[in-house]
């Protein structure tokens, strides 16, 4: 979780109300954060799924709220301008998503410039993804020669990075700068490099690497242009959004920025607050309470949600603009807890008599995750969510059919993995870099299809320069034998194998899996430069088939 530093005396004047260090433990402790220090400054741990509280404002915001000092959303002023911008269709092959607004009458004392490098800084890293999904950059508004455009260059196009004395190439950037070594890899693959440049020709930005010098940000500055681009539309809004909550409560002014996309006119920053329906009886149910809807709704607007209507044992909520973790009724729930408080829940034994007994299937599992660590293979744990570039585009698989989430905020996330070998050569190919043989296998929960019926998998592949299909063979003998389970081989043909070097797999003439060698475009595609040999195996299949067995 990242770790944010901020200063006491500050934290208490945002905050609005003297408070003494214990009850600011107690509070800061149960707003779901993990207090380390309140003194001589405060330090917490953020959880991910709430970048709005990253930034001294945003959390002092919450605070109040769920301290009773104020409550329901920021209601923020965007005053019209007629600052614009463009985006370059060509740019759509590198960083495709961009979005900016301005911010007047900033009084860059030494705590508003702090605040600001902080909560860029931490974005970048947790909501952006070190920068792949989204990108920050913040320029001296008055140096800026409007309308500007957000385009691609060729890299031998020349400018002065910000921290820079001399005009350079970008490619001498991405080789020489300190920031363009760190992130260079994010536009490895591209000719072409995003560029955010203004009327006259002066270079606002090179996303996500650098900022041009011209605009750098300086003690006199007074206005602001924020330009913040990415991979994800949804995800750069609400990076701007935090980031104007942040300046907004420090009175700076904001206003409108509009950007021409792709033939459309998009005006930000976008506050357009969704509306999502709770149903106060699935939250009683949830939480175990008995919750009126005027009680609901006022722990709701405590955590400074909006309450847009009451009816039918149902609330309208109106969820901030800056908060980007509310996707279901269920994050709704959670807040509701935390508002009612942990420290009042009753705890209470469940009226029911079990007896508790580890769950079959788990203790077939660790058997499965033994046998493979005793062939000196390293196990690995993937997400269940990935995205369909990596379970079907990279794997020349176009024809099975998979399972997206609905509302997906991220697109490297966005789809349940149909299969565990995709994830398990991105985990190969992103450790390339260490000695070989890389043997490694994974044993995880899969939706091999839009049934929706889950399924156990164990995937396995070694990579050296001469895997090959008969080394792969051999580990999955041991494997069945161990287990004392007879197996057959079937020719078949699969699009990420090698033809003729490949087969199903079958166990008491049901199919249970598939194996063989890597075809060498799905290796390109994960620039992996090693082959690789592999098998997977629907341990559900195995499992109910051979239950009787296995337990014994």
């Amino acid at each position: 979780m990242p770790t944010v530093n901020f200063d006491k005396t500050e934290f208490i004047s945002l905050l609005g109300k003297s408070v003494d260090d214990q009850t600011l433990s107690e509070r800061i402790s149960m707003i779901g954060t993990d207090l380390e220090k309140v003194d001589p400054e405060i330090i917490v741990e953020v959880f991910p799924d709430r970048p709005d509280m990253l930034s001294i404002e945003g959390f002092t915001n919450a605070m109040k709220g769920f301290m009773g000092i104020e409550e329901g959303p920021i209601e923020f002023n965007v005053y019209d301008s007629t600052y614009a911008g463009i985006v370059d269709p060509k740019v759509k092959l590198v960083r495709p998503y961009a979005v900016g607004a301005i911010v007047k009458g900033i009084n860059f004392d030494d705590n508003t410039i702090r605040s600001l490098m902080q909560i860029q800084e931490k974005l970048h890293i947790t909501h952006g993804r070190n920068r792949k999904k989204v990108a920050i950059g913040v320029h001296d508004l008055d140096k800026i020669e409007f309308p500007i455009k957000y385009t691609a260059m060729p890299r031998d196009f020349t400018f002065k990075p910000l921290e820079f004395d001399k005009t350079i190439t970008i490619d001498e950037i991405l080789k020489f700068h300190p920031k363009g070594i760190e992130y260079a890899h994010l536009l490895s693959e591209f000719k072409e490099c995003p560029i955010w440049i203004d009327n006259k020709g002066q270079v606002l930005s090179m996303p996500p690497i650098i900022n041009g010098d011209h605009t750098k940000v300086t003690e006199k500055t007074k206005n602001l242009f924020i330009d913040i681009t990415g991979t994800h539309r949804k995800s750069i809004e609400y990076a701007l959004n935090i980031i104007l909550m942040g300046l907004f409560i420090r009175k700076g002014n904001i206003y409108s920025f509009k950007l021409s996309d792709e033939g459309k006119e998009l005006t930000y920053p976008n506050l357009n607050r969704e509306i999502i329906e709770l149903d106060i009886s699935y939250s009683n149910k949830i939480l175990g309470l008995n919750l009126s809807e005027d009680e609901t709704a006022n722990l709701l607007l405590k955590m400074r949600y909006g309450v847009h209507s009451k009816s039918k044992g149902k609330i309208a909520v109106e969820i901030p603009p800056y908060r980007a973790d509310i996707i279901h009724p269920i994050d709704l729930v959670e807040d509701i807890s935390i508002a009612y408080g942990f420290e009042n829940f009753v705890p209470e034994i469940p009226d029911i008599a079990t007896i508790g007994q580890e769950n079959p299937i788990e203790i077939f599992i660790r058997k499965i995750e033994e046998v493979m660590v005793g062939f000196n293979f390293f196990e690995v744990k993937n997400y269940i969510l990935s995205n369909e570039d990596i379970l079907i585009t990279k794997m020349l698989d176009n024809k099975r059919k998979i399972v997206k989430t609905r509302n997906a905020v991220n697109t490297e996330f966005d789809t349940i993995r149909c299969s565990l070998l995709p994830l398990l050569i991105k985990t190969l190919a992103s450790n390339s870099h260490y000695e070989y043989p890389q043997n490694i296998f994974e044993v995880g929960i899969v939706v091999p299809d839009q049934n929706l019926v889950e399924k156990q998998f164990l995937s396995c592949a070694i990579c050296h320069p001469k895997a090959n299909f008969s080394e792969i063979k051999g580990i999955l003998n041991g494997f069945f034998t161990s287990l004392g389970i007879q197996y057959s081989v079937k020719e078949d043909n699969y699009p990420y194998f090698i033809q003729g070097r490949s087969c199903s797999l079958e166990v008491g003439g049901k199919y249970v899996g598939r194996m063989g060698e890597l075809n060498p475009e799905v290796l390109y595609n994960f620039k992996l430069e090693m082959p690789v040999s592999a098998f997977e195996i629907d341990l559900s299949a195995i499992f109910e088939q051979f239950k009787e067995k296995i337990q014994g």
